[in-house]
């Protein structure tokens, strides 16, 4: 099963995959928008305390440039950019994926822009193959249909 298994799952996935339909269907979608902000908030929060315990110190720049490798991974695990597909094990290899090409680059020697530039090209090009196999599959249902 690739997709969520609780109901809350499935109804933010709904949610995020077309919210015009959740509101059709009857979901509660401003309770849910709600909070699932909320909970993100806390768990934010969680994580800076976590943080805070584990290194006594604190700055308002840890995380910087975490948002890029964390939509990087999903892209590139899978994640339709806009919405709808995907699943947490894809996601969980994109991140193993871009952060072994991270370490590799590391290794080597190459500066961080230029690591950047490498998860934006990761990005650009999980994007560009989605986009192309969605064109295929489309292509192919049409024609599956005017044959009938």
């Amino acid at each position: 099963m690739a997709h969520a298994e609780s109901a809350g799952g499935r109804e933010l996935y709904a949610l995020g995959s077309d919210p015009d339909a959740a509101v059709l269907y009857g979901l509660p979608t401003r309770r849910l928008v709600l909070t699932s902000f909320v909970l993100s908030g806390t768990l934010t929060g969680l994580a800076g305390v976590v943080y805070l315990a584990a290194y006594a110190n604190a700055d308002s720049q840890v995380g910087s440039g975490y948002e890029l490798q964390a939509v990087a991974a999903a892209v590139v695990g899978g994640v339709a950019i806009l919405g709808g597909s995907g699943t947490i094990a894809g996601v969980a290899l994109g991140a193993l994926l871009l952060q072994t090409i991270s370490s590799a680059l590391n290794a080597v020697g190459i500066p961080s822009l230029w690591q950047q530039a490498v998860t934006g090209v990761f990005i650009v090009g999980a994007i560009a193959l989605d986009r192309a196999l969605f064109i295929v599959r489309y292509r192919r249902a049409r024609t599956l249909r005017s044959s009938k």
